[in-house]
């Protein structure tokens, strides 16, 4: 009895990290990461996806830089690059004409990750589609200029 419901657990605990994305296939792999975007532009980000990974969306215009915090990004100790997916939120014109919303993807060069396991991965979002990653122990506080007078 004792026997199977430790096996429960473990089972349980497995599925936890695989379906949350704290597993990663590959032994050894960097990470489990959390990840935040800040958007330093004009248009607010419905969602992007790093490596396939989903980093949540990150509205333009705010102070914090409009990031939400995911988990968990496991990377591969062979990637050089991450591949960064951008879903933006759709225009005025866009919604009113039911038309597709704009999508950009890039590959852009990994950080420096002086904790292997633990952390978190900042994407900055730069006008004229330019993204930078770091990593920190903690999300930091960007200053995102103009955030008083922008519109929504």
């Amino acid at each position: 009895m004792v026997l199977s419901a430790l096996a429960l657990a473990r089972a349980l605990a497995i599925s936890t990290l695989w379906s949350t994305g704290c597993f990663s296939s590959e032994p050894g792999a960097y990470g489990p990461y959390n990840v935040i975007g800040y958007n330093y532009t004009e248009r607010s980000i419905a969602s992007f996806w790093v490596n396939g990974f989903w980093g949540a969306n990150s509205t333009a215009h705010q102070p914090a830089g409009g990031g939400k915090i995911t988990c968990c990004l496991s990377l591969s100790r062979r990637a050089n690059n991450l591949h960064v997916k951008i879903r933006y939120e759709l225009t005025k014109e866009q919604f009113e004409n039911d038309l597709p919303g704009d999508v950009f993807k890039t590959d852009i060069p990994m950080p420096s990750l002086p904790n292997k396991h633990d952390g978190f991965i900042e994407f900055h979002f730069l006008p004229n589609q330019r993204i930078e990653a770091k990593w920190v122990d903690f999300p930091t506080k960007p200053e995102i200029p103009n955030v008083g007078s922008a519109k929504r």
